[in-house]
């Protein structure tokens, strides 16, 4: 009888470490699942602001040249036969829009008067429009390199990104993402390689409200 008692109990200590084991496993597994599927989340928030970051820093170039394309117009000869000046137009609508809108950022409260200047001026108005598609060519070969750049400050995937300029809404669309690597934190009873794979976002930037009044002006869609 003491030897079958005995026996109970060690097949007894042999269950509890065997369910013991086999409970550390899962958790272990558990732990693992959570960990990748953070790190998914982590991932896919970089390519997000990098996305986001590099479509708002695109439109820069745009309104410089704009206002490079007005400065053109207003000291162009034609301005000693008709003395209608561009730039004070746009700083009236800056301080209009400015006091209105006080929480704006200085830069959105400057894009959003070249918007309203532009898209009253621009009907009817051949010399201007000749300056802003100048100066739209030139911000379009920009645009490439300041979001690349971005996205590289940003430690998103630059190679295979897509740049559209500009889409259906008059805006420059990025779509960026960043790789992904699985870990299996060498555990023996994973046999799985770890798995890669690329996390995609897009973003937009804001409206660019004067487009609509150059007319005839294409997207492109342009892959780093």
């Amino acid at each position: 009888m003491k030897n079958i008692a005995g026996y109970i109990r060690n097949e007894r200590g042999n269950v509890t470490i065997l369910s013991i084991s086999f409970f550390f496993v899962i958790m272990l597994i558990l732990f693992m699942a959570l960990f990748n599927l953070s790190t998914v989340f982590a991932f896919k928030e970089q390519a997000s602001n990098g996305a986001q970051q590099a479509a708002l820093a695109a439109i820069k170039p745009v309104y410089d040249e704009m206002e490079i394309a007005i400065r053109r117009y207003d000291t162009a000869p034609g301005r000693y036969y008709d003395e209608r000046y561009i730039w004070p137009a746009l700083e009236l609508a800056e301080s209009s829009i400015r006091a209105s809108h006080w929480d704006w950022a200085q830069s959105e409260v400057r894009y959003a008067a070249i918007d309203q200047v532009l898209g009253n001026w621009l009907p009817a108005n051949p010399e201007l429009l000749g300056y802003v598609i100048d100066g739209l060519t030139s911000a379009q070969a920009e645009i490439p390199g300041v979001v690349a750049k971005i996205l590289n400050d940003n430690h998103a995937t630059v190679s295979g990104s897509i740049v559209v300029i500009f889409n259906a809404e008059q805006r420059v669309e990025v779509q960026t993402s960043a790789r992904f690597r699985s870990t299996t934190f060498d555990f023996p009873f994973m046999p799985d390689p770890q798995h890669e794979e690329e996390v995609y976002q897009t973003a937009q930037s804001r409206q660019i409200g004067f487009l609509d009044a150059v007319g005839g002006w294409g997207s492109i869609s342009l892959t780093l």
